[in-house]
């Protein structure tokens, strides 16, 4: 992709050469904290190959280089805050980007907020990221509370009155899906019994299966961290529960290739997905080329940590001090007005650094080793300032 693609792609107004003294200046440093290990290296190592793949064109001739400084934050909350304040005081980055969980993430956010660092979150749903009075923190991805909205309304128009089972792990994203869809489906007369919550650290559902498959529920939703969620998907299905009751928040493709072919008729949510058609040419290339190269289609989170990059690049191209000023490099990303080169939807922060707030629900055809199948069959959208997402979860 050359720099005029891109540009395009980005709703960009074509911007002339930029001279070689611009090109020759110190790079653009960005802190990125992501989790490469630990319960959700899951997501961290996706994301980390999203960001990879848009190395070919994240830095074009004459632009001013930008420089991703990757480090693990094991999934530990005190391990991202030391290593944000080590990327800010010792490697002087800019802006601080990477968190795939919402735990690590709310612990950037204090750091950002109090020491006035700009805060990309490519992966990170924690609707208290962008909280009321929130200045220089700024969510890509869609407040996970909604997601818990969706499901509810999602259900309440295939069965009205119907029983959910909710199975979570103990995770700020998985509190605030359940808090959401709590609250949506009391609205809706939809009942959520039994709610079994998992510790932080379990590797087993085999008597909680059997507990849900007791309770007769019309839907499962599963929200296991990380490897865990493959775990309690097959043992649900291991004790006779149907696929196309089961419903997962969230699907990446490569918890889809572990979820297995028995899960054929099951339920994700996305964000971004090879299987949708409102994919951009410039997104059906991205697929393309990221499954040559790494053997798997991308999903949500290697789109959003991917877009990560070209956001950063056009803030950097958009002002020539925002790769030198926090201040300016703020301001500027609060002021932007693009679209995701791959999906076509809108990149803009409200006051609060929300973007646009929406979900797909796909359900699976067919899984096999390189590629899933799978259809959309619902999706809808949200306004924070309507659903209490914000009183929800704190």
């Amino acid at each position: 992709m050359n720099r005029t693609i891109v540009a395009a792609g980005l709703g960009l107004a074509l911007i002339a050469p930029q001279t070689a003294a611009a090109a020759d200046q110190e790079s653009v440093k960005i802190g990125f904290v992501t989790e490469l290990t630990g319960p959700w290296s899951f997501f961290g190592t996706a994301c980390v190959a999203g960001l990879k793949f848009a190395e070919a064109t994240l830095n074009p001739p004459g632009k001013r280089k930008i420089e991703f400084i990757q480090i693990d934050n094991q999934t530990q909350p005190t391990q991202a805050v030391a290593a944000a304040r080590n990327l800010d005081i010792q490697s002087k980055v800019i802006a601080l980007s990477g968190p795939t969980s919402s735990d690590t993430a709310l612990a950037i956010y204090g750091y950002a907020e109090q020491n006035k660092v700009p805060f990309l979150v490519p992966v990170a749903a924690f609707p208290q990221l962008t909280k009321p009075g929130t200045r220089y923190s700024f969510r890509i991805e869609p407040n996970a509370a909604g997601w818990g909205y969706a499901i509810a309304e999602f259900v309440a128009k295939q069965k009205p009155g119907a029983k959910i089972a909710l199975m979570h792990s103990d995770f700020a994203l998985m509190r605030a899906i359940s808090a959401g869809l709590k609250y949506q489906a009391a609205k809706k007369g939809l009942k959520v019994e039994p709610e079994i919550v998992f510790p932080q650290g379990s590797n087993d559902a085999t008597v909680q299966a059997a507990q849900v498959l007791a309770a007769n529920p019309d839907y499962v939703v599963v929200v296991g961290a990380g490897g865990f969620d493959n775990t309690i998907t097959n043992q649900l299905l291991d004790v006779g529960i149907k696929p196309e009751k089961i419903i997962h928040p969230y699907g990446m493709a490569t918890q889809v290739k572990g979820w297995g072919k028995r899960s054929v008729g099951s339920l994700y949510g996305t964000f971004f997905d090879a299987n949708l058609d409102t994919v951009t040419a410039e997104g059906r290339k991205f697929i393309d080329d990221f499954k040559a190269q790494n053997k798997r289609l991308p999903s949500y989170v290697e789109n959003y940590c991917y877009v990560t990059s070209q956001i950063i690049r056009e803030v950097i191209d958009a002002d020539p001090k925002a790769g030198d000023d926090r201040e300016v490099f703020r301001n500027t990303l609060s002021a932007l007005k693009s679209k995701e080169v791959t999906s076509g939807i809108p990149i803009e922060f409200d006051k609060n650094g929300a973007r646009k707030e929406y979900i797909y629900f796909m359900q699976i055809q067919d899984v096999g080793e390189v590629e899933y199948k799978s259809k959309p069959v619902f999706t809808t959208n949200w306004d924070p300032e309507i659903i209490p997402v914000y009183d929800l979860v704190k």
